[in-house]
């Protein structure tokens, strides 16, 4: 390349500082070496898809709950380990899912649930979905205030539970959007 483009042009050989710190250029470092931290990859034999929609459900529904910056730490991880390497629900988690405070919370948040008019309770709950037009079901039955607080626990009943949950968080998002694309189409057209 000619020195009259490179003059004219210097971003063509190379970009910006502030350009190669977003890109995470290691060229910058000048003699520093990155290490990042990468998690073990299982193999598609080895995973567990059990455990991880399970651990990923639980997690989003305390974020919901509690909002993704003020999760409590005891609750950060929904299971546990113990000394025989098998993983478990915590027990506060346990005992939140069957009172029912992790649901109450986020179905308020979800739902938009009246301040006057708090949920309270499994029921409550599976009401204000049954609003919506969602229903929670697991493996083609309605699931109950029993189900959800019977011993020991009943995980599918909870996932399905908090799938539901999800479906109405994406339909509220899904709305909101609508909204603000209809707003932008008419006010700034």
């Amino acid at each position: 390349m000619s020195s009259a483009v490179r003059e004219e042009f210097p971003w063509l050989i190379e970009p910006p500082a502030a350009e190669r710190l977003k890109m995470g250029d290691a060229a910058d470092d000048r003699g520093m070496r990155r290490t990042f931290i990468v998690p073990a990859i299982k193999s598609f034999d080895h995973y567990d898809f059990t455990r991880a929609k399970i651990s990923c459900s639980l997690t989003w529904l305390v974020a919901k709950a509690f909002g993704s910056d003020a999760v409590p730490e005891e609750l950060a991880e929904p299971l546990y380990r113990d000394q025989y390497n098998q993983e478990h629900l915590k027990p506060t988690v346990a005992s939140l899912l069957q009172s029912a405070e992790l649901y109450c919370r986020a179905g308020s948040l979800i739902l938009r649930s009246d301040a006057v008019k708090p949920l309270l309770g499994h029921n409550a709950v599976i009401q204000a979905l049954a609003q919506k037009g969602l229903y929670v079901t697991d493996q083609d039955r309605l699931v109950t205030e029993r189900d959800l607080t019977s011993l020991p626990i009943h995980m599918s009943s909870h996932l399905a539970f908090i799938d539901t949950l999800m479906m109405a968080y994406t339909v509220e998002m899904v709305s909101v959007e609508r909204v603000m694309y209809q707003h932008w189409q008419i006010h700034v057209r």
